[in-house]
């Protein structure tokens, strides 16, 4: 039962898979032909990667990043994707129908996800390191250390894996593909401000952190927030109904949670980085009408889908 499972698993999304590789192993060739085409404008001798690389902390460059940015956006589409188009094309309820449980179609489905995603990461840099192992000029130099590789694998596999389980949780609970993408992006973005309210406390609470242990800590973070998110998304996995199918939520207990949590954080945001606390009032009031509107009220798009499965 598990083989045919994981089969049916990898038919529906090798497609999948593949297009976000190669989308991610596109990227690094376009990135290593930008920086080898500026190396070879150089006459000066000297190394590609600096010695900071000998030191346990991430290395990144402009010219070279151990662990590249890119590759925490193939988990990012991943997450969406892999549940998300489940959901919508009733993939789902298909396997439930095949006799296989919803703990174990959740399981085996996130283990498939996050192997091809770290199978991407391993290719992805194989390419980039061997690129520049055998392309680089003979003035450039390419040396390495394991402390800043091994250092810069473990944090960007971390983080990578904390922006998968946001967005397989999200697509898990939002209906909505446009508003999902919408939401996960913006709330990407604002991860910043989160980093920097994080290192603000850090700072005021007398914890003398170094770079490289704010580094770990910040991995460990993201993991434990990763473990939180997939065991709470196997709980509602099997309570997924199609009754509130193309609605923003697709639980409508998650509504109060949600909407407390999207006023607080937009508010804490906003008050944080504000000179004065207008700023902060004036973002309360509007989080706190967006997020009536947006989870009580329903949208055009959550209209024409009921108006769809009525006709």
């Amino acid at each position: 039962m598990q083989k045919q499972l994981n089969r049916l698993i990898w038919r529906r999304h090798r497609r999948v898979f593949g297009i976000v590789g190669g989308l991610s192993l596109l990227i690094a060739l376009a990135n290593n032909v930008i920086v080898l085409h500026g190396l070879g404008n150089s006459s000066n001798a000297h190394e590609l990667v600096g010695s900071n690389i000998n030191k346990w902390q991430t290395y990144s460059q402009s010219d070279f990043s151990a662990y590249p940015f890119w590759l925490s956006l193939a988990f990012w589409m991943l997450g969406i994707l892999l549940m998300n188009i489940d959901l919508k094309d009733n993939f789902n309820q298909f396997l439930f129908s095949s006799g296989f449980s919803r703990r174990r179609v959740y399981w085996s489905k996130l283990g498939m996800g996050l192997a091809a995603a770290i199978i991407i990461v391993v290719l992805t840099i194989i390419v980039q390191y061997g690129i520049f192992w055998i392309s680089l000029p003979a003035n450039i130099g390419f040396h390495l250390a394991w402390p800043g590789l091994i250092t810069s694998w473990v944090c960007g596999l971390a983080n990578s894996i904390g922006v998968f389980a946001l967005c397989w949780f999200a697509a898990l609970i939002i209906g909505q593909t446009g508003s999902l993408v919408v939401t996960l992006v913006g709330f990407t973005l604002s991860l910043t401000g989160v980093a920097s309210i994080g290192e603000s406390l850090i700072t005021m609470s007398g914890w003398k952190l170094t770079g490289g242990q704010v580094t770990w800590l910040a991995s460990g973070v993201w993991l434990l927030v990763a473990c939180i998110l997939f065991v709470w998304g196997a709980y509602l996995y099997r309570r997924l109904s199609l009754e509130h199918n193309g609605e923003y939520l697709l639980f409508p207990g998650l509504k109060v949670p949600v909407y407390i949590v999207f006023v607080v954080y937009v508010t804490t945001l906003n008050a944080w980085n504000a000179s004065d606390g207008t700023s902060a009032v004036v973002a309360f009031i509007a989080s706190v009408g967006f997020g009536y509107f947006w989870l009580w009220r329903p949208s055009i798009m959550e209209k024409w889908h009921q108006r769809r499965s009525r006709s």
